[in-house]
């Protein structure tokens, strides 16, 4: 595209083609706090610390390529870790059996408690004990007919041991005394003695047991999500895979603006974009969606995961401007360059489809539209934002653990907390994070109590190269 004045809005090369003559021919962080939007039916009350690696049928009742957990398939694209926030709770599924010794109850509540199914099997002094979890095997263990008490509780059900003994009548062969009257009247028949036996021991045939009795009833997601924003620790939380109409969205966008602003907390949050003007630099909103090589089609909600992931594991020296989407062949829907620009002018990340069918993000940026002094225009830029926090957030946790409380608050002890701060900020401007960084940039000066400190620090942020204006002069 061609140029008259440096003012574009999209990421991109502006190039002008010009003649001049004689006129002759001749591109610790990635913890993202993701709410579940559906119901699984399945898994422990609240966080669920997930990765790439983890075991999701036994953690989730789901694989990772099931319809429940696409929201959190496109996450992990980014993340390192996903905090997931479940909101399963109900009644556990359980089962016993006279001829077992042992009640067996699935290890977390929910309707999907009742696909579970335990085989025994007799193999001579042995049992074998084989877990399933609707047709798939998913535990066996083989142990002795005699030593029950050796079951371990497994990913899906635990095993507690009831009556491991039965009582069992044994044949005492002839049991009768005669007398030696020929008429024999007084004969008596023993009784056959009774003794205790184990249970497994005992088994003739295999047995099977049906878990039942399993009930889902969720607790509120709302109030799971307050706490958890307020109490763990992570780097960027989503709402994506709710419906545009959510309440929740907006109950996260507040919820991030007061832990920001209130507690200097500086985590940022990220929506699919619901129509209300956020205008906010910790929260990002996403326009629009993807499809993904096998042809599905992700929208906004969804897609809104996989920048949330990005964005918590992009440190402060990265920007997500022109990111690959893994997978992705297009944008879903394709917005139009008019619309792109709109979209970009009200602080909205668009997913954009390249040439080679890769699609990318158009451009790293937040909400915030409205800039002023206070917050001028770089602020709306998410690299700058994450250098910013990451510098409050350095200053405050290095304080906080090595200096409050243990530090005497005179010219020798602010004198170390100065150096601490330019040690830090001197390494962030050899690694290209800010520019231009004096030790005079830093002052620590005692405040109106004889316990307090006032730091005063002045930084240049970077953000990365996104837009190239040039002039090919053709002679």
């Amino acid at each position: 595209m061609s140029w008259k004045t440096q003012n574009k809005h999209r990421p991109g090369a502006y190039i002008n083609v010009l003649g001049k003559g004689n006129n002759n021919n001749g591109a610790d962080i990635g913890r993202t706090l993701l709410p579940v939007s559906t119901s699984l039916n399945w898994g422990a009350k609240g966080i669920i610390k997930l990765n790439s690696d983890s075991n999701f049928k036994a953690l989730l009742g789901h694989d990772i390529d099931e319809p429940e957990l696409q929201t959190l398939h496109e996450v992990l694209k980014g993340a390192n870790t996903v905090l997931l926030l479940n909101n399963n709770d109900g009644t556990a599924a359980k089962a016993t059996d006279a001829a077992l010794p042992w009640a067996i109850t699935a290890k977390y509540p929910g309707t999907l408690g009742n696909d579970l199914h335990v085989t025994i099997q007799k193999q001579d002094d042995r049992v074998a004990v084989t877990t399933l979890f609707g047709t798939k095997v998913v535990d066996q263990q083989v142990i002795s007919v005699n030593r029950p008490n050796t079951l371990f509780d497994n990913d899906y059900v635990s095993f507690k041991l009831t009556n491991e003994m039965a009582p069992q009548s044994l044949s005492s062969g002839s049991n009768t005394n005669d007398s030696n009257d020929s008429g024999g009247k007084n004969t008596r028949a023993s009784k056959a003695p009774v003794v205790m036996a184990s249970k497994l021991d005992q088994l003739s045939d295999d047995v099977t047991v049906d878990l039942t009795g399993g009930t889902t009833k969720p607790a509120q997601i709302s109030d799971l999500l307050n706490d958890a924003l307020e109490t763990e620790n992570y780097d960027v939380a989503t709402t994506a895979g709710f419906p545009v109409d959510s309440p929740l969205h907006k109950q996260l966008v507040d919820e991030i603006k007061h832990l920001r602003e209130d507690n200097d907390i500086k985590v940022r949050g990220v929506i699919p974009f619901t129509g209300d003007k956020i205008n906010y630099e910790g929260i990002s909103t996403v326009a629009n969606g993807v499809v993904l090589g096998d042809g599905t089609e992700l929208d906004a909600t969804v897609a809104a995961g996989f920048f949330a992931g990005a964005s918590s594991s992009a440190d402060a020296a990265k920007s997500l401007t022109y990111v690959e989407y893994p997978d992705a062949i297009s944008a879903y829907p394709r917005l139009s360059n008019d619309k792109t620009v709109e979209a970009l002018e009200r602080g909205q990340i668009v997913f954009t489809t390249k040439r080679n069918e890769t699609v990318v993000i158009e451009q790293d940026i937040n909400s915030l539209t409205s800039f002023t002094d206070e917050k001028p225009v770089f602020f709306g830029k998410n690299r700058v934002v994450r250098t910013m926090d990451t510098i409050v957030t350095k200053v405050k946790n290095t304080y906080e653990d090595m200096f409050i409380g243990k530090v005497t608050n005179d010219s020798t002890g602010r004198d170390l907390f100065k150096a601490n701060i330019i040690s830090y900020l001197q390494g962030l401007s050899d690694a290209s994070v800010i520019s231009d960084f004096k030790e005079s940039d830093v002052t620590v000066e005692v405040g109106n109590d004889r316990d307090a400190v006032l730091i005063n620090f002045a930084v240049t942020p970077l953000d990365s190269m996104e837009k190239l204006y040039a002039t090919m002069v053709v002679q």
